[in-house]
């Protein structure tokens, strides 16, 4: 499908943390006794890269070094500044090691660098080896993950089992597919392993490098379709129950002593007090590797005032031979992006609500929208609310979400895009966010700092 953004460097509230910790294994509990001892969870960490240019201020807002944000801003077919990364064991015996992974909700794919790698990029520790692991198993050639064979050629088992990937932020990864264990921390404060999670060992990559700050080994793929890694856990039994559910909340501010997870099964919070939507398209293969988790975006309000015409702007529909358009949520795409014409709509709605107080618009490259920053704007900018489904939830997102500082100005901090709506990490800051995909519905709640997720490392 075609992905172009047209995108510019915008940084999130997520990478103010400190640079990445060291990668290890992590436990969490939620203040409830294990259930049947099926929940586990990955450390969400921010992924690594500078944050000497960025800090958020007392009163929420990020604020960017104007400089700093020029210099980052990458080619428009490219990353948007920085994502959420995982922090996982992959192997066993001589061959374990504990990699950090960026997260990507909209791919189906976990993959990784793989010895001997063709065009290897820098990561830490160094790429996979496979020889090592003796839990490390080659997907037959003729499975249904594999990519198609050319015409006129059966595959057999014995045949590689070829992938292709591609990200929205123009990453291209091509490999075999494997079989491998994975580790997790896990409620009971022990490791749970998870036998025959399919990983794609990439020995050429293209675009990844620019995003791996030197760290990352590759990406997790958290989307809805096989053989993503909530479709692998779906299909086995850990204490004697199938996991469904993965749950995160994005704290606005990191430090050292308040970790963020992403946790599966029994690790997931109660749902009763939260609203919901329904999950779009769960049996649909619109496509083999966009995997997203599409909503009913149904209304935009700015201000409390609802945007007209809108609703049918935020509708997957097929355009010649490639579907398009429609609206997902994904906390791997660091802020919201929005297709042009919903996007248009939005900033003249911004714009008209600001008029009364005749502050400049100014011009910036990379945003789409500013304005010069003085004390009564701070004080006007407005909460803009997304409507989904027939009256089934609404996300608040109050100007914090949607606007950042830099320099002297302020600038709405969503991306234009002629393919389709993306609601961010940004967006879903201090929110829980709870994803039951056997149900089909996201669930979602305000939740202060993200308290629930208080863990220790083993």
């Amino acid at each position: 499908m075609s992905m172009r953004l047209a995108a510019c460097a915008l940084l999130l509230p997520l990478v103010l943390a400190a640079l990445l910790h060291p990668a290890d294994v992590v436990a969490v509990g939620d203040g409830t006794p294990g259930r049947g001892g099926g929940g586990f969870s990955l450390r969400l960490v921010p992924s690594p890269g500078s944050n000497r240019n960025i800090h958020v201020d007392d009163d929420g807002f990020v604020h960017l070094n104007e400089h700093a944000t020029t210099a980052l801003r990458p080619p428009m077919h490219t990353q948007i500044g920085g994502k959420y990364s995982v922090v996982t064991s992959v192997g066993t015996g001589a061959g374990r090691r504990t990699y950090v992974l960026a997260l990507d909700m909209t791919s189906n794919l976990l993959w990784m660098q793989c010895k001997p790698v063709q065009k290897p990029f820098a990561q830490q520790p160094p790429p996979f080896e496979p020889a090592k692991s003796p839990s490390f198993r080659h997907v037959p050639g003729n499975s249904r993950f594999c990519l198609p064979p050319a015409y006129g050629h059966q595959p057999t088992v014995r045949d590689p089992c070829k992938f292709h990937s591609t990200g929205l932020d123009g990453t291209d990864a091509r490999g075999v597919l494997s079989r491998e264990t994975l580790a997790f921390g896990a409620s009971a404060g022990q490791e749970a392993e998870v036998a025959g999670v399919v990983i794609g060992c990439t020995h050429n990559s293209e675009g990844f490098s620019f995003n791996s700050h030197g760290v990352l080994a590759g990406v997790l793929g958290l989307g809805r379709q096989a053989p993503s890694l909530i479709w692998t856990l779906g299909q086995q039994r850990h204490g004697g129950v199938q996991v469904h559910r993965f749950s995160y909340c994005l704290p606005s501010h990191g430090s050292p002593d308040h970790h963020s997870f992403l946790r599966f099964g029994d690790d997931v919070p109660d749902t009763q007090h939260m609203v919901s939507t329904r999950i779009l398209y769960m049996t649909s293969t619109i496509s083999r590797d966009f995997s997203a988790y599409f909503v009913a975006l149904t209304g935009v309000s700015v201000a409390g005032r609802q945007l007209h015409d809108i609703r049918e702007l935020f509708k997957r529909h097929m355009h010649g031979q490639e579907w398009t358009s429609g609206c997902a949520f994904d906390a791997g795409t660091p802020t919201m992006v929005m297709i042009r014409p919903a996007y248009a709509k939005l900033k003249d709605a911004v714009v008209d609500h600001l008029e009364p107080l005749r502050v400049p618009i100014v011009s910036r490259v990379e945003y789409h929208l500013c304005f010069r920053a003085t004390s009564q704007l701070w004080q006007h900018l407005p909460t803009v609310t997304l409507h989904f489904g027939e009256n089934e939830a609404r996300l608040v997102l109050p100007p914090q979400r949607l606007f950042v500082a830099v320099g002297q100005d302020i600038c709405l901090a969503v991306v234009r895009s002629y393919d389709f709506t993306i609601i961010g990490a940004m967006q879903q800051v201090d929110k829980r966010f709870v994803y039951n995909v056997r149900a089909g519905r996201i669930y979602f709640a305000p939740e202060n700092a993200c308290h629930a997720d208080v863990g220790h490392q083993i």
